[in-house]
C-alpha cells in the first residue's frame, strides 16, 4: 500500500481517487439524514438551496468525495512545488484522505469543508512570501481567501494570527502586513454584505452573525473514548516525526526551514480549531489535517520498519471503516 504512494504518478493518483470513494462507500450505503450546519451568509445561501435539490443527501455525499479528493491534489501539489519533503510522493494526498475519512459526519457536505479550501489555497501563497519581491500582494491574497472562507464559516477568523505570525517566519514584521491582511479580509465580507443589502436582506445577515456569535468555547467534547482510538496511533507519529523534522531542520534549504515552521504553526491553530467548534469537533478536524498529513507524511516516506508503517496505516483504514458502519 505504502510503496504505491511513496511515489507521486498517474497510477498513484487514480488510487488515491478509489481510496478517497472506498473510504466513504459504508456512508453511501447508509445514508444518515443530518442537520446542515449553517452558520456564515454563504452556507445560509448554498445548504438550503442544496437541500432542496432531489436526492440532496446522496449528491452531498457526492460533492464531498470530489472536494476532498481536490483538495488532497491541492496540498500534494504545495508540497511537492515547494519540497517541503525531502522527497516527491503522494503520501501527503493519503493521509489528508484518511484524516477527512475516519468518522460518518466527515462523509457530509459542511462549511468547514469548503472553508478548508480556502485554508489550503491561503496556505499555498505564503510559500511564496520567502522568495516575493512584492509580499504585501501575498499578504493581500492571503487576507482575501481567509475572508472568503469566514463566509462559510466564522471559526475561520482564528487564523487571522497564522497569517500576520507567517508573514513574520517569512519576512519580519511590519504593521503594513496587519492592516492588508484585514484589507483582504475584509474585501469579500464587504461586497457579501452589498449584496445582502441590494436585496433587503441586511438585517438578515446581522442576524447570522450575531447567531454565529452564540458559541461556548473551550466546551467539552462530547464524545466517545472510541472514537479516540486512531488519535492514540497518530499522536505518537506526529510526537516521532515532528523530533525527526526537528533533527534534520538545519539540513533544509531557508525556504523549507520557513514552510515547516508555518506547518507547526498551522498545526497548533488547528488543535485550537478543535476546541471552538461548537457542535462537533469533528467538523472541524479538516482544518487540522492540513499540516498533520505532511508531518505524518514525513514519518512514512522511509522504508525502514515498513512492516509496522504497513499494519499502522491498515489499522486506520480499517478503524474507518468500522466508525462508519457502526
Amino acid at each position: 500500500m505504502l510503496r504505491l504512494f511513496r511515489q507521486n504518478s498517474f497510477v498513484s493518483g487514480i488510487s488515491l481517487l478509489m481510496l478517497c470513494f472506498a473510504f466513504k462507500l459504508p456512508s453511501f450505503i447508509h445514508l444518515h439524514p443530518y442537520e446542515f450546519i449553517q452558520t456564515a451568509p454563504l452556507a445560509r445561501i448554498l445548504f438550503p438551496f442544496i437541500s432542496n435539490t432531489g436526492n440532496y443527501l446522496l449528491w452531498s455525499y457526492i460533492i464531498n468525495v470530489v472536494i476532498v479528493f481536490l483538495q488532497a491534489l491541492l496540498l500534494n501539489y504545495i508540497v511537492s512545488q515547494h519540497g517541503i519533503l525531502y522527497k516527491d510522493t503522494m503520501l501527503p494526498g493519503l493521509f489528508f484522505v484518511l484524516l477527512n475519512s475516519f468518522y460518518p459526519q466527515q462523509a457530509e457536505l459542511t462549511p468547514q469543508l469548503i472553508s478548508n479550501t480556502f485554508i489550503i489555497l491561503l496556505f499555498q501563497r505564503l510559500c511564496f512570501l520567502y522568495e516575493s519581491q512584492n509580499p504585501l500582494l501575498i499578504v493581500f491574497d492571503a487576507g482575501m481567501y481567509l475572508g472568503l472562507g469566514i463566509l462559510f464559516n466564522y471559526d475561520l477568523s482564528i487564523f487571522l494570527p497564522f497569517i500576520l505570525i507567517s508573514v513574520v517566519i517569512f519576512t519580519s514584521f511590519n504593521l503594513r502586513y496587519l492592516v492588508i491582511s484585514i484589507i483582504g479580509i475584509a474585501v469579500p465580507l464587504y461586497f457579501t454584505a452589498i449584496a445582502f443589502y441590494m436585496n433587503d436582506n441586511f438585517n438578515e445577515l446581522l442576524f447570522y452573525v450575531k447567531q454565529s456569535f452564540e458559541k461556548e468555547l473551550l466546551k467539552t467534547f462530547n464524545t466517545s473514548f472510541t472514537q479516540f482510538i486512531p488519535w492514540i496511533i497518530l499522536l505518537p507519529i506526529i510526537f516521532i516525526s515532528g523530533f525527526e523534522l526537528q533533527q534534520n531542520f538545519f539540513r533544509n534549504k531557508v525556504k523549507t526551514r520557513r514552510i515547516i515552521q508555518s506547518v507547526g504553526l498551522m498545526f497548533l491553530f488547528g488543535v485550537f480549531s478543535l476546541f471552538i467548534e461548537n457542535t462537533n469537533f469533528i467538523y472541524a478536524i479538516c482544518y487540522l489535517s492540513v499540516p498533520m498529513s505532511i508531518i505524518t507524511a514525513y514519518y512514512f516516506i522511509s522504508e525502514k520498519r515498513f512492516l509496522l508503517k504497513e499494519l499502522i496505516v491498515f489499522s486506520l483504514m480499517a478503524l474507518s471503516f468500522y466508525y462508519q458502519l457502526k
